[in-house]
């Protein structure tokens, strides 16, 4: 850029003096303006009154780069070269521009014809003397797009938490007052927006928490550790409780100070009642355990005082009454574990005391005399009784968990549970397994097997179906479980509504080890139940 154009003889006071400083000072400009990395182009003003007139007589590299032109293609031309431009709002604000004053901002402009890049450009001009006028412009194309961007993607998340329905989402202040408030909270605290912004989150918490100061203990610890979790009664606007899991996550900015807090809350109710009816189940269960105990201890007490003038007989039941104790008691160790291990135990411990307690019996009618016929019968009922119980224990251990299932595996258990669902409801049943064998480990093997218990009892129940066929096959990583049947077929939206515990059930089976269950039916059709689990990566068939 040459100084001459800027002062040159058509500059006011160019014929002043001037200081040597100012002229070294002076001298630097064009050295400065060439380097700016912002655009500058000067326009001479042949005719102030006609824009098109206006001649660009210099301009900086940095004017040729952004415009996507060279300084020779610009340097010459009047903006009649340029009518794209001539048509934009820009040139009606330079004749104020022309007058003497201070830099005018002409705001953004969208633009780009053959020689200049399209884009949008932040343009300001400034009167330099008479008859020159300096343009500055930046390319600022990319800097809106970037806030376009963001504040699409601001709006995209205030859209998505603002329309999140099944969680209270909402942020506070760093004194705990409430600033943000979703669907989700309305939905769930019972208060709009406008009624809870600016109060203290305190107010969702019982009086009980209030008195331990719970509310800001909870805020002070996710400020000291990032984020704090917590499980609680708290309290709607009209006063009605809740159980609720809660997460507070402290947010604070780049240089670490603390902004606010971001609280989720997610109402658990129904999982902690569902928790509490699972551990009344299994208190019940454990009653009936205790209950049986005892009446075979019973039993066993007045077997050994009907026996007790026979010395020989009473050792043998002294020591049949010690193993039912010792299952007695081993039964009551194990009343907390699974139900395979009960099972287990139920068929091998229990069933192989009655089969000796039979013999003894048996061993004992023998050695009874012909008068002894009151202890005879006593000693026939006895071993009734135990044939019974066996019979009795077989079922509930079967029912608890199927030797089969440990002895030979999921498909011979597969197998088993057709020919015994078929025997007993006359519905056709079959089992169709992959060609090459499928390994799967315990966990895998009992979901299936449960699923497809479950899935028989709901066609016994209601399908009214003459025909089952279950199909097991492996596909890439996922093992693949159907079960079909021909009978009068069920609307799943339906069920659900209902909440059918079976149909909850098998999809917690199948949720548990990532994967899905599908129910497809339709009246009339039949209906289809599809179970889709992965495989571990170890796992081969």
């Amino acid at each position: 850029m040459n100084a001459r154009r800027i002062a040159g003889s058509e500059t006011p006071d160019s014929d002043s003096a001037i200081p040597s400083l100012d002229q070294t000072i002076l001298a630097l400009y064009p050295d400065l303006l060439r380097e700016l990395p912002i655009g500058f182009v000067l326009l001479l003003l042949e005719d102030p009154s006609d824009p098109k007139t206006f001649r660009v007589v210099d301009a900086n590299r940095a004017a040729a780069a952004i415009t996507g032109s060279t300084t020779q293609e610009l340097l010459g031309r009047t903006l009649a070269d340029f009518p794209k431009l001539l048509e934009t709002t820009i040139p009606g604000g330079w004749p104020k521009a022309i007058r003497p004053g201070e830099v005018r901002d002409l705001g953004e402009l969208s633009y780009g014809d053959e020689r200049i890049q399209e884009g949008v450009y932040s343009v300001r001009v400034f009167p330099l003397s008479s008859n020159f006028l300096g343009v500055a412009f930046e390319d600022i194309t990319d800097r809106k797009l970037a806030e376009r961007i963001l504040r699409d993607s601001e709006e995209r998340f205030r859209l998505l938490v603002d329309g999140v329905q099944e969680y209270a989402i909402f942020q506070l202040d760093p004194m705990g007052h409430v600033a943000s408030w979703n669907a989700g909270a309305a939905r769930l605290k019972g208060y709009t927006s406008e009624e809870i912004i600016g109060k203290h989150f305190s107010v969702f918490y019982p009086q009980e928490d209030l008195l331990i100061d719970k509310p800001q203990n909870l805020v002070a610890k996710a400020a000291r550790h990032g984020q704090s979790e917590d499980e609680g009664w708290r309290i709607r606007k009209d006063g009605s409780r809740f159980w609720a899991n809660v997460v507070i996550t402290a947010l604070r900015d780049p240089k670490g100070n603390l902004l606010g807090f971001a609280k989720l809350t997610r109402d658990a109710t129904e999982r902690r009642e569902k928790e509490e009816a699972l551990t009344k189940a299994k208190e019940l269960l454990e009653l009936r355990i205790e209950q049986r105990t005892t009446v075979l201890t019973r039993v066993n007490q007045e077997l050994r005082t009907e026996i007790a003038e026979r010395e020989r007989a009473e050792e043998q039941l002294r020591a049949s009454l010690d193993q039912l104790r010792a299952l007695a008691a081993r039964l009551q160790s194990v009343r907390e574990e699974e139900r395979t291990s009960i099972a287990r135990e139920i068929h091998d411990e229990l069933g192989q005391a009655c089969t000796a307690i039979k013999m003894d019996l048996a061993l004992i009618g023998r050695r009874l005399t012909k008068k002894q016929t009151q202890l005879r019968t006593k000693v026939e009922l006895a071993i009734q009784l135990v044939d019974s119980m066996i019979v009795t224990l077989r079922r509930i251990a079967s029912e608890l968990r199927p030797r089969t299932l440990d002895d030979l595996g999921l498909p011979a258990a597969l197998e088993a549970q057709a020919q015994e669902f078929e025997s007993r409801t006359g519905i056709h049943c079959s089992v169709i397994f992959p060609k090459k064998p499928l390994t799967l480990d315990t966990e895998r093997s009992t979901a299936i097997f449960r699923i497809f218990q479950e899935s028989l009892t709901n066609v016994a129940r209601h399908a009214h179906a003459t025909r089952v066929e279950a199909r097991l096959e492996r596909e890439n990583d996922r093992v693949i479980f159907q079960v079909f049947d021909n009978g009068s077929g069920f609307d799943p939206a339906q069920a659900r509504e209902h909440k059918s515990l079976g149909l909850l059930g098998m999809q917690e089976r199948a949720l548990l080890l990532n994967g899905s269950l599908k129910v497809e039916g339709q009246r009339g059709a039949g209906t289809t139940l599809t179970l889709t689990i992965p495989l571990f990566p170890s796992v081969t068939g």
